[in-house]
């Protein structure tokens, strides 16, 4: 019978199995904490996209505030030198 198992390496066979599970079980269980539900993840993502949302009209309200801005500096340079010449013209050769 030299080729059954001891009762020590039955022993020692079990817990190392048990060692390796449980190492298998804490290697899993850090896995699954970083996934997240499908319902959360769509509610952030959709709590995102709103986000992206109001950013993009931000973006485009500044944009058009900006046009008017410089159409605002160019005329107000602009006009000061129109009104010169046109008095000029009319006072020298009115």
């Amino acid at each position: 019978m030299p080729d059954e198992p001891t009762m020590w390496e039955l022993k020692r066979v079990v817990e190392s199995g048990h060692r390796e599970l449980s190492a298998d079980i804490t290697q899993l269980n850090d896995r699954l904490s970083m996934y997240v539900l499908k319902e959360v993840y769509e509610a952030h993502r959709a709590s995102d996209q709103q986000r992206i949302g109001r950013l993009e009209a931000q973006v485009v309200d500044l944009r058009e505030q900006i046009r008017r801005a410089v159409w605002t500096a160019v005329s107000s340079f602009l006009s000061p030198i129109v009104v010169g010449v046109v008095l000029a013209l009319i006072l020298r050769g009115g």
